[in-house]
C-alpha cells in the first residue's frame, strides 16, 4: 500500500473548486476544496508503471453565461482555482515531479478553439485538467532516481560516467567493497585478533 497525501488551497468564485485525483486512470477522489484541506489515500500499485493525475473539474468559461473568473479593469478579482501546496507519496514530496510535466488543459465549453492544450505550472490549477506523474516499485528507489538522477553533459570519451548520482552503479560498487571487506575479515580476522591481544 502506498500513501498519497495532498495539501491543497481552494479559491472561491461562484462556488468552491472540485479537486479530482486519478490513480491508474481510475477516479479515486472528486472533492470540493474549501479553504485549505489535507486529504490522504491508500493506493494499490501495479508492478509496472503507475500513473497519478491531480487536477480540477467544473470550472465554467462562459457556458450558460457563467464565468468562474471575475475581473475588473484588467485585474482578476476572483478566480476559481486550486493551489497544490504539498503532494507526497509515503511522506516523500512529489510536487516537483508533477510540475516537471506540463499541466494538461481539458477543453471546456466557452474556451476558444485555439486555447493552449498544455501550460507550465508550479502547482496552481486554474483550468479544468490535470498534472500527472508516474511511479514504480520499489517506491523509494524510483523516487530517488526520478528526483535526483541527472544526466551529465560533456562526458569524456574515456569516462564511463553517464549520470551524477548513478544510484544503481553506486550500489553495485558499495556491495562489491562490502564483499571484499567481508573476505578480508574471514581470511585475516584471527591474525588481527592475535596481534591486538598481544
Amino acid at each position: 500500500m502506498i500513501k498519497l497525501k495532498i495539501d491543497a488551497q481552494g479559491h472561491y468564485c461562484n462556488h468552491w473548486p472540485t479537486l479530482v485525483v486519478y490513480h491508474n486512470k481510475e477516479l479515486i477522489c472528486s472533492l470540493q476544496i474549501q479553504e485549505q484541506e489535507s486529504i490522504q489515500f491508500d493506493l494499490e500499485p501495479k508492478e509496472d508503471d503507475n500513473l497519478i493525475q491531480i487536477g480540477m473539474t467544473g470550472k465554467m468559461f462562459g457556458h450558460n453565461n457563467i464565468y468562474d473568473t471575475k475581473a475588473f479593469d484588467g485585474k482578476i478579482l476572483q478566480d476559481l482555482r486550486i493551489d497544490l501546496l504539498k503532494v507526497s507519496l509515503n511522506d516523500v514530496s512529489i510536487l516537483d515531479l508533477l510540475t516537471r510535466n506540463n499541466f494538461v488543459i481539458e477543453h471546456t465549453k466557452g474556451m476558444s478553439e485555439d486555447h493552449e492544450k498544455q501550460i507550465k505550472g508550479q502547482g496552481e490549477i486554474c483550468f479544468n485538467g490535470h498534472y500527472f506523474t508516474t511511479y514504480r516499485l520499489p517506491l523509494y528507489n524510483y523516487l530517488t532516481n526520478a528526483k535526483w538522477k541527472v544526466p551529465v553533459k560533456n562526458v569524456s570519451r574515456h569516462s564511463n560516467t553517464t549520470t551524477r548520482f548513478h544510484y544503481e552503479e553506486h550500489t553495485k560498487e558499495i556491495n562489491e567493497i562490502e564483499g571484499l571487506l567481508d573476505d578480508i575479515e574471514r581470511k585475516f580476522g584471527d591474525i588481527r585478533s592475535k596481534i591486538r591481544d598481544s
